[in-house]
């Protein structure tokens, strides 16, 4: 959340129910491959999540599809699907090992033990990948600030390899690169990823510009944020006009997840688990088609319902 954003009072673990019910999307339509986290353990009050045992270059690395994704500057760009990894390569690289960023030795996600999406999508995409890191969510804002490790104040951040990583956007982009789920070697297609993080984070300030109104005036402000002439429909709606320009529904870029569509699964998860007075739970699902088409696709991922069973508590039973 952030200790300047003033989201805290209204911003309550979600619901089981946060989800609209049409999420009924098989995870057969989405191949998990042979890629899943090996098994976790607790290291300092955080999970340390494992990648596979087995070298991304071996069998599993195999591509089960690739397809020319445009001509730009006379240099092809291909977008590989290996198992359940997506990777933005150059063209000619058939392997996950080929395009991958090189991988820090020590990743530590820091934030409280919450589903908020600043710090999910970071989490999600490096247990996508198979990225190992410390989920560590039991660590006090103060402490970070005494150890100096808060940059611009405020939670989440990362420490990869001793130096601090923060704002979500960076933090995002730098997670997709190693885990394969951001666009690095294309820069329009990162650029359009970039901008659907960033309007996320639009539509978090402007709900947050309400948390601190007197509890009388929290949802008459919102019920004009949602109105259709609203600031928060037109937030929505931006997100919505990106996935439309894309031409694969349920995704914002290309033909398979990125870290973006994650975030705004999980922004909507919040927007929508009824625990934002005024805000109806099924405001985005009935005015918005495309983002509830994205929520459904990623919902169906069997990674992310791999990782939703790891915190059920937040997400409840499938």
């Amino acid at each position: 959340f952030g200790s300047s954003s003033g989201l805290e009072p209204d911003c309550r673990p979600c619901s089981p129910q946060s989800r609209s019910p049409t999420m009924a999307l098989k995870a057969a339509s989405m191949p998990l491959g042979g890629l899943s986290a090996a098994g976790t353990g607790a290291r300092g009050g955080g999970a340390l999540v494992q990648p596979l045992s087995r070298s991304l270059a071996g069998p599993l690395a195999t591509p089960q599809r690739m397809w020319q994704r445009q001509q730009q500057q006379g240099t092809r760009s291909t977008w590989a699907a290996v198992g359940s990894v997506a990777a933005f390569c150059t063209a000619g690289s058939s392997s996950a090992a080929a395009c991958k960023e090189k991988r820090p030795k020590r990743i530590t996600v820091y934030y409280g033990d919450l589903p908020f999406w600043r710090a999910e999508c970071v989490r999600m995409s490096l247990f996508i990948g198979g990225v190992a890191f410390e989920d560590k969510r039991d660590q006090k804002r103060d402490e970070l600030k005494a150890e100096g490790k808060l940059a611009f104040g405020a939670t989440p951040v990362m420490e990869v390899d001793g130096k601090m990583l923060s704002q979500t956007q960076a933090m995002a982009a730098f997670a997709g690169r190693l885990s394969g789920l951001y666009p690095g070697d294309d820069a329009w297609l990162a650029a359009k990823v970039d901008e659907a993080i960033n309007g996320c984070t639009d539509i978090t300030t402007t709900i947050g510009g309400t948390m601190r109104l007197p509890a009388d005036d929290k949802v008459k402000a919102r019920e004009a944020l949602i109105a259709p002439e609203g600031r928060l429909t037109m937030h929505l709606g931006g997100l919505e006009r990106l996935i439309s320009e894309n031409g694969h529904p349920g995704f914002v870029v290309g033909s398979s997840i990125t870290v973006a569509d994650l975030a705004i699964w999980r922004l909507v998860g919040w927007v929508s688990s009824g625990v934002i007075d005024g805000i109806p739970m099924d405001y985005v699902a009935k005015t918005f088609p495309q983002i509830e088409g994205l929520c459904e696709q990623v919902d169906a991922h069997p990674k992310v319902q791999e990782w939703k069973a790891k915190y059920e508590k937040f997400y409840g039973k499938k």
